[in-house]
Formats: structure tokens, C-alpha cells, sequence
């Protein structure tokens, strides 16, 4: 087994000498990427960052991105990884809050002018943050900001230092769910992801001779970051996307034979609807590892299975990586389409514990699963109080979510125990948007926000009740809001009340949010076959 995902990138080098990872026309062997990422840490060496330092990474899967990845595990800086599809107000939270010295971006990346996203943020907000190292291009000269700015090329210097990787040393930081509404930040340590990336790797089967792995999931997410790392543990080559388009990708899969595609249900579905329905498209392919996250795509396991790609179920967060558990390979449809399985780490246990009684439940009892092992994050950024409060006494990490375990070892999850949304294939806290709203248009009184689920994935729909005498632009709203948050996140249908359904309870009144789901439900329905779909729906 290998200390570091240092350690992983330097064998892999030497193993695998034949194994490229494909970015566009440009490609590299993980010798020259190990090459590469030593002259950028020379680079960040000379831009004053050292062990312990945060750099954010705000930019799409690329070569680049890993280089520089690399090169802050050779330094012992720590990654920070800043969803791609976040805008102002978002990024800014996670760069005061992390205290990043450096922020690695691609400046106008497709349609997304990050340089202008960063220069309208507060200054006093980047206080720690003194460089700003450009990819994939050169920053506008229109553009100016207080930082130093370098282009990521113009950091690979003339020799390469000697690296100083650890296994004990941080190396990663994701947010676990929202941005402005403090959300935690999952530490992890380089020995931990490279133990996690070697039993994936062996499990998953990318160590086998040749593989070939479609990354079309971003590095800015908990399942993508695993897979890559993983993807080099094994040695594997791999193709990079820095956005899916369904019909490029199932291009390169059958160009190149690969041999895995991991991702959410929605992107497999959208890969397999390029092609007729009586097709298997894609014989070279061995499994997909999915997530299940659109109820409306029940039925899209069996039409995978029928047209050749075998799914397996997994479970994954951002305390535990993704790929902690996997359903066996063999296991029927009923069973492997599901989320849970059997643990990766030999050494790993799961158990669920009741939430009434707080006992620990027999195998098929539902609690709250929890998870003991060796290869846990390390703990939340500066936030001791949350550390502590996640893990038992005894050391196992409280997930939040509920299952059950089962006879052989196995577990299966059945959903998150709280009220986040599931929106874009990212855990948000309504209330991050339901304060948003509120500051944003002084109209609104209250906003409660719910999900809706719809052919293209869960949407989130708000509930609004405006103050007496005012009256409600949802256009105007729509505006404010693409200016500081993600799409994913901008309410796809608003509803105005004048009440909302509650439930008396010992600590006095709660809104029932599952009521608010049906209504929402049945509102969006109904709002596809309005004239002006834009209006905001009313209900009073």
C-alpha cells in the first residue's frame, strides 16, 4: 500500500509507462505529470505557499488542475475545491472562510467570466488571498484586481523540489453542503486518500492492465476527486471532460474502448439517449459505478442493464469519500441498482443506531448510519465544536443519513435523515436559498424553499409570502439571483402564499415541509401549461 497520493503518482509513472491521461487534443503520461507538478510546486514555493497554506481551485477538470493539484501535495499546501457552477456571493464565502493565499481559476471558461466573478467580490472578504495563478488562458487586462496574477505555464520552473509529501500532512478541503449558509469543511490528510484510492483502485478493478476510465464527474466534487485519485492509484489512463456533452462523450468511449463510466443517473441516461433505444452502445465497458439521484429515473437501472451498461450501486460523502461501499458485481438488478453495499476498507464496519433510543440496531432495523474506519476525514476546518459532535464515543462517524445494516456486512442507505435538498448532485441547505431570497428582494417576508423532482433531475421550488403592500417581480429576482448563485440552486417555480401549513408541536409551531412538497408538485405541473410560464404562481 502507498503513504501518499504522491507515492501513487510516482509508481504509477514508473509501472505504467504507457498510460495517458487525455485532455482535449493534449495529453500526458503520469511521468510528466509528476514532472510537471514538481516545477509548479517550485513555482508555489516562490509565491510563498507552504505546508498548511489553502489554495483554492475554481476552475474545470483539466491537466492543469492536476498538475497543480500535485504540486500543493508536494508542498504540503491544501487544496480547496470551489464548484465550477458557483458564482459571487458562493466563492467568496469559501475563499474568506478557508483563508486561501492563492486561487487557481481559468478566467473565462465556455460561458462563466470567473475574472469578473472574483473582481466584484468584497475585498475585505480575500484579506488572506495574495495570488491568483491563471489557466487556460490569460486574465483580462480590463479586469483589475489587488492581487498578484500568474499564469499557471509561467510557474513550472527550471528544476523541479524535492517533495515534501506526508501521509499526516491535509491535503483536501470540500464543502459539505450550502456555501453562504456556513456550511462545514471536511478536512482530509494525503494518507488517508491514498489509502481510500488504493483499495478503490483494487476494488473498482482500475489497477487491471491497460484500463481506461471516462472522467466526465468534476474534481470539485467529492466523486470525482475519489475517482481521479483512484484512477491513479491503479495506473489507469483516463479521458478528462471539463463539461459533458453526451455526444462527445459516448464518441471517446467507443473511439477508445474504455472501460469505465462512473457518474449520477441523469448523465448515464442522457449518454445512453444518444443512441437508438434497441443499442448497446458500449461493449467495451465493464461497470458504471452511479449515484441515484433523480426519482424520476426509477425505471433507468433496468433500461441500462437491457442495453449493456451494469450499473452498481455505491455510497459516498464528503466525510468518507465517494466509493466507500460498493454493491457486488454479481448481485441481481434489485439489488446492485441500490445505494449502500459492502465497504471498501476490509478494516471498515457500519452499523445504524436507533434515533429514538439511541441503541445500536440488529441487521434490517432503519437508524442512522453510522461508519467506523481508518480512512475517515481528519475533521471540519476550525470548527472543533462540529468535529467532536460527528463522531461517537467510540469513534464512528454519525452520517446523517438512514439505513440498515445487513446479515453479510452490508448496509443499505434509504436517504438524507435531515431537510437538505439533493439539487445538481450536490447536498444544499434550503435555507442558504431562503435567506438569499430574503435579502435579495425586500418583498419577501418569508421564503420556505422544497425540491421537486422532474425529468431533468430535482429543481428547487420556493414558497413566498410577501409583506402587506408589496408587490412581487420574480423577473427582477431571477436577475439578482444569477448574479450570486449557482443555477442549480435558482427556484424553478415561485409560489406566493399567505399562509403556509404548520404543525403545533412541544416547541411551538413548524412548517410541514412535505406538504409543501405535493403543493410544489402539483404547482410546477401545472405551470408547464401556463401561457406565460415566467409568472409566479398564487395561491391563497
Amino acid at each position: 500500500m502507498t503513504t501518499t497520493p504522491i507515492d501513487q503518482l510516482t509508481k504509477a509513472a514508473e509501472r505504467a509507462p504507457s498510460a495517458r491521461l487525455y485532455y482535449g487534443e493534449a495529453s500526458c503520461s503520469y511521468a510528466e505529470l509528476l514532472d510537471r507538478s514538481l516545477r509548479c510546486a517550485r513555482g508555489l514555493d516562490g509565491l510563498g505557499i507552504g505546508a498548511g497554506d489553502r489554495v483554492a481551485f475554481w476552475l474545470p477538470n483539466s491537466i492543469a488542475y492536476l498538475e497543480l493539484l500535485f504540486a500543493c501535495l508536494h508542498i504540503g499546501a491544501i487544496a480547496v475545491a470551489v464548484n465550477t457552477r458557483f458564482r459571487t456571493a458562493e466563492a467568496e464565502s469559501i475563499l474568506s472562510r478557508t483563508e486561501a493565499k492563492a486561487l487557481v481559476l481559468w478566467p473565462q471558461f465556455k460561458d462563466i467570466p470567473f475574472a469578473e466573478l472574483l473582481a466584484a467580490m468584497d475585498p475585505a472578504a480575500l484579506k488572506a488571498l495574495e495570488s491568483v495563478v491563471v489557466c487556460g488562458g490569460d486574465w483580462p487586462a480590463r479586469m483589475q484586481i489587488d492581487k498578484r496574477v500568474v499564469r499557471h505555464a509561467d510557474l513550472r520552473g527550471e528544476e523541479p523540489v524535492a517533495s515534501r509529501a506526508a501521509p499526516e500532512l491535509d491535503c483536501a478541503i470540500f464543502a459539505t453542503s450550502g456555501t453562504t449558509s456556513a456550511p462545514k469543511f471536511a478536512v482530509h490528510c494525503q494518507g488517508v486518500v491514498a489509502r481510500h484510492a488504493d483499495m478503490t483502485a483494487v476494488v473498482c478493478g482500475y489497477d487491471r492492465p491497460a484500463t481506461h476510465l471516462l472522467q466526465a464527474i468534476p474534481f470539485c466534487g467529492i466523486f470525482g476527486f475519489s475517482q481521479m485519485i483512484a484512477t491513479v492509484a491503479g495506473a489507469a489512463s483516463a479521458t478528462l471532460l471539463d463539461v459533458f456533452d453526451p455526444a462527445e462523450a459516448g464518441r471517446l468511449i467507443r473511439e477508445r474502448g474504455m472501460h469505465h463510466v462512473n457518474g449520477t443517473d441523469d448523465l448515464l441516461k442522457r449518454l445512453l439517449d444518444v443512441y437508438p433505444a434497441e443499442q448497446r452502445p458500449f461493449p467495451s465497458l465493464r461497470h458504471c459505478v452511479y449515484a441515484a439521484f433523480n426519482p424520476t429515473l426509477a425505471e433507468f437501472p433496468a433500461e441500462a442493464e437491457r442495453r449493456g451498461l451494469h450499473l452498481i450501486g455505491a455510497f459516498g460523502m464528503t466525510e468518507v469519500f465517494s466509493f466507500v461501499s460498493l454493491q457486488p458485481y454479481d448481485a441481481p438488478l434489485d439489488i446492485r441498482k441500490t445505494s449502500g453495499g459492502r465497504l471498501v476498507n476490509p478494516a471498515a464496519r457500519v452499523r445504524a443506531r436507533s434515533r429514538e433510543t439511541g441503541e445500536v440496531l440488529p441487521p434490517g432495523e432503519v437508524g442512522g448510519l453510522e461508519i467506523g474506519s481508518d480512512t475517515l476525514f481528519r475533521g471540519y476546518f476550525r470548527d472543533p465544536d462540529a468535529t467532536r459532535a460527528a463522531f461517537t464515543e467510540d469513534g464512528y462517524f454519525r452520517t446523517g443519513d438512514l439505513g440498515f445494516t445487513c446479515a453479510d456486512g452490508a448496509f443499505r442507505f434509504l436517504g438524507r435523515a435531515g431537510d437538505f435538498l439533493r439539487l445538481g448532485g450536490f447536498l444544499v441547505n434550503p435555507i442558504e436559498i431562503e435567506e438569499t431570497l430574503q435579502q435579495l428582494d425586500a418583498a419577501i417576508e418569508t421564503a420556505v424553499v422544497v425540491e421537486v423532482a422532474t425529468e431533468r433531475g430535482n429543481k428547487p421550488v420556493a414558497f413566498v409570502r410577501l409583506r402587506s403592500g408589496h408587490g412581487f417581480d420574480e423577473k427582477v429576482l431571477r436577475d439578482r439571483l444569477k448574479a450570486v448563485m449557482a443555477d442549480f440552486k435558482i427556484p424553478t417555480c415561485f409560489i406566493v402564499v399567505t399562509t403556509f401549513p404548520v404543525a403545533q408541536g412541544p416547541n411551538g409551531e413548524k412548517i410541514q415541509r412535505v406538504k409543501l412538497k405535493a403543493m410544489a408538485t402539483n404547482a410546477v405541473a401545472a405551470k408547464g401549461q401556463l401561457e406565460n410560464p415566467s409568472s409566479p404562481v398564487s395561491l391563497r
